[in-house]
């Protein structure tokens, strides 16, 4: 499948997309702008496609596991934030895998990844005044991510 100005997608892709798009037609829409961004070669920056990825994964794996059923899970332990006790992005992602019949520790350690790597884009780009080279080297980590978001949204998404 060719999606316009989006370039081709791999059949795994397509059917992630799809499976998406069945659960939230927004968060699909949001990835394909995602992949949309990524063949723009005029882009400056690739800030705005990292932290859009970044929430299609979040959005996505609190579809796939709302607080209540993670806080209800007997290994939850939650951070502390504010004076109450919140489930992590990781403890998410654990259950919707676990969810699919998946092993809990599949997706260990793969929320600290990109959200390392979205922060990353977000200092070079800060830090970095120019254009063209550095937006090639953001546009590769954003790719990178993407392939990472894309993995994690085959374990979690319903088939």
């Amino acid at each position: 499948m060719v999606v316009p100005a989006r370039g081709p997608l791999s059949a795994r892709d397509v059917d992630i997309l799809a499976r998406l798009r069945r659960q939230s037609e927004s968060l699909a829409n949001s990835l394909e702008q995602v992949l949309k961004d990524l063949n723009d070669h005029t882009r400056l920056s690739y800030v705005g496609p990292a932290g859009e990825m970044r929430e299609v994964m979040r959005a996505a794996s609190q579809l796939m596991a709302p607080d209540e059923v993670v806080r209800q899970q007997p290994w939850f332990k939650g951070i502390e934030q504010g004076g109450k006790r919140n489930r992590s992005q990781a403890e998410r992602i654990r259950f919707a895998v676990q969810q699919r019949g998946g092993s809990k520790d599949q997706a260990k350690g793969v929320d600290q990844l990109i959200d390392e790597l979205v922060a990353q884009i977000g200092r070079q780009t800060y830090s970095v005044g120019s254009g063209a080279l550095h937006a090639g080297a953001a546009q590769a980590k954003v790719r990178k991510l993407t392939g990472w978001v894309f993995a994690i949204l085959d374990e979690i998404l319903p088939d």
